[in-house]
């Protein structure tokens, strides 16, 4: 049964993304010859996009909170691993920050590359004033962001320092910040959406293995006017690590 399940999955995804990949590629080449402002359109096909993952995947999604968010927010959340993308990107018609090992990733880069993600290298410190650059744009255009400020995938215990200059575009372009928590109810330990210290064929193939996942995302109230960017990510991580650990206590 899990064999059938993963090969089921794995045609529909070849399918699903093909499409998606198209309208990506057609709303970038007609609707930028139209010149209609693309992005509107490409972020709610990024939803779609996701929302069809979570469907393919099984994941199930239970929301606390109003996901309702001010356009042109920036979205801060903990990390486990591949489903956080699809989750988040269920919940918010918005764009991601990601790492550039994603354009290496089957299927998925291309994916990325057409949505537009905004990549990052961590190795590469200089380039962290061109990926603000880039946040701060997007966030003034009205157009929400996501981004995983741990700055890598953890195993899900506790969430780690936020890295302040992530959040140096939400300052300048005096956004609001969403704290976002998420917390996954599979009895392993870690959870299988966690991806640390595996290979990312390992880890898919686990996902598309599990018959099901069930995920709590709470959307905390938006923190404004906090123009000190490690206080503001200091804040953020405290809040969702407050969260993550009363959803581990009441899960245990």
């Amino acid at each position: 049964m899990g064999f059938l399940r993963i090969l089921i999955r794995t045609i529909a995804i070849f399918v699903a993304y093909f499409i998606f990949m198209w309208m990506g590629l057609a709303l970038q080449i007609f609707l930028r010859c139209w010149g209609i402002k693309r992005r509107r359109y490409l972020a709610r096909v990024i939803r779609q996009w996701a929302r069809c993952s979570c469907w393919i995947f099984n994941i199930e999604i239970k929301v606390a909170g109003d996901v309702e968010v001010s356009p042109g927010s920036l979205i801060a959340a903990n990390h486990f691993g591949t489903p956080d993308i699809f989750v988040l990107g269920a919940l918010f018609p918005a764009f991601f920050v990601s790492k550039v090992e994603i354009a290496s990733w089957p299927l998925f880069s291309i994916i990325a590359r057409l949505g537009e993600a905004i990549f990052t290298d961590r190795s590469r410190k200089h380039q962290i004033k061109a990926v603000m650059t880039m946040v701060r744009g997007r966030l003034r255009e009205g157009q929400s962001v996501i981004l995983f400020a741990e700055g890598k995938a953890t195993d899900g215990r506790d969430v780690e320092a936020f890295m302040p200059s992530l959040f140096e575009g939400a300052v300048q372009a005096a956004c609001p910040v969403v704290p976002v928590t998420l917390f996954y109810h599979d009895a392993n330990q870690p959870s299988v959406a966690c991806w640390r210290n595996t290979s990312f064929l390992h880890h898919i193939l686990a996902l598309l293995k599990l018959p099901k996942l069930e995920v709590t995302a709470t959307v905390h109230p938006e923190i404004r006017d906090e123009p000190d960017r490690r206080l503001l990510a200091e804040r953020t991580r405290d809040i969702v690590r407050e969260k993550l650990l009363q959803m581990q206590e009441g899960d245990s």
